[in-house]
Order: C-alpha cells, then structure tokens, then sequence
C-alpha cells in the first residue's frame, strides 16, 4: 500500500468513527423528543427528571464531536469533500444538541403543566406537531447518513406543514388564553412548547440544507418556504 493511500484510508477511517458519533447524537435527540412528547401525552410525570438529565449527555457528545473534527483537520488538512464533511458532522452536531435542548425545555414545561391541578387535557393538537417534528427529524437525519438530497429537498420543502401546523396552534392557544384567564398559564406553557417544537421543525430543514451543501460544494441559497402568523 501507498503512503499516500495509508493517509486516505486512516482518514476514511476516521470519518466513520465520527459518522457513528453523529449516529449515536442523532439516536439520542430523537429519543429526548420522543420520550418528552409520550410522557406529555401520557402524562407521565416520572419521566421528566431522566429527560432532562439526559441532556448532559448529548451535551457531552455534541462537544466530543467538535474534538474529533478539529483532530482531523489539523491531522488531515483535507479538502473538497472531505473539508466538506468535516465541517457539516460539527454543524449537525451542533443542530442535535439544541433540539435536545428544546426538547428538555418541553419536558420543563410539561412538569409544570401536569402538576397544575387545573389541567384536565390536551385542549390543541401539540401532540401531532409533536409526531410531525419527529417524522422529518429521522427523515432528516437518514437523508444526512445517507448524502441523499432528494430526500434533504423533501425535507427543506416540508417546512411549510410545520409552519401551519403550529399557526394553527398559536392562534388556538391566543385565543384560549384570551377566553379562559383561569388556564392562562397552563396555555402560555402549551404556547411555548408549540415554539419549541416548531423550532426543531426549523432544525430539520437546517440539517437538511447542510446536507446539501455537503454532497452538491455549494450552499441551499433558495428561500425557504414559510408560512405566515395572521390574526
């Protein structure tokens, strides 16, 4: 074998040790998103603390990631779409750490939302935000694993469902909020898990843009579809 092959193949294998971290980070921020929207809707309020607990460990991985990649390039000095790669596993890594921060928030709010004694039901559809969020973040990050950008476009172009989604819901909460003083609180709490979940929504379209930019050299310059709040 080559020198120059030996480098590239310590380099291919370097790449897949980090790609098994982005793997395993990405495993963990669905799992802290799935199980904070299951005990919300279960109302299983045991489960919150591990939640939120659970955050130090993608917190932990997130910046384990950042390592490797700054390791590789100041071993590899790689270029094209090796550099590419590099650069888009720090960002994405950086995209689960902070949906795994909205979903600890969620788990939060839904703490204080369950333990009001005025909370009988869910009174807006958050828990299918909720299953929606979820759907493209896996697509997201299959589409990532997989440098498939059809699959990453899909992805990017879905925003405007999750747009209307939670529009719907923030107008229902407002106007809740508006006819019933009494459960002010507990729907300004729904409200802001709502924004959350709309966020990492926004989270999956950016995983997907970098995915893009990954596998084509050049960045998603269209403007992404949104959908707008009218009241």
């Amino acid at each position: 074998m080559s020198n120059q092959n030996h480098i590239n193949s310590a380099f291919d294998d370097d790449l897949k040790n980090l790609n098994r971290k982005i793997s395993k980070l990405g495993a963990l921020a669905e799992t802290q998103l799935s199980d904070s929207m299951t005990a919300l809707k279960e109302k299983n309020i045991h489960k919150f603390p591990k939640i939120i607990d659970r955050d130090l460990k993608l917190d932990d991985l997130t910046q384990d990631i950042t390592d490797s990649v700054f390791e590789a390039l100041a071993l590899w000095s790689p270029i094209a779409t090796d550099l590419r790669s590099l650069l888009v596993a720090d960002k994405v890594g950086s995209i689960l750490e902070r949906i795994g921060d909205y979903s600890k928030n969620i788990a939060r709010r839904s703490q204080i939302i369950l333990n009001d004694d005025k909370y009988i039901s869910m009174p807006v559809n958050i828990i299918g935000l909720g299953q929606h969020v979820q759907t493209l973040l896996h697509k997201s990050l299959d589409a990532y694993m997989e440098s498939n950008i059809d699959s990453a476009m899909q992805i990017w172009e879905s925003d405007l469902d999750t747009d209307r989604l939670y529009i719907n819901i923030f107008k229902e909460l407002v106007q809740l909020i508006a006819d019933e003083p009494d459960n002010a609180q507990i729907n300004t709490h729904l409200l802001f898990i709502s924004k959350n979940l709309e966020r990492v929504g926004d989270y999956t379209t950016s995983i997907a843009k970098q995915t893009y930019f990954m596998v084509n050299g050049k960045p998603l310059n269209k403007e992404r579809p949104k959908a707008h709040i009218t009241i």
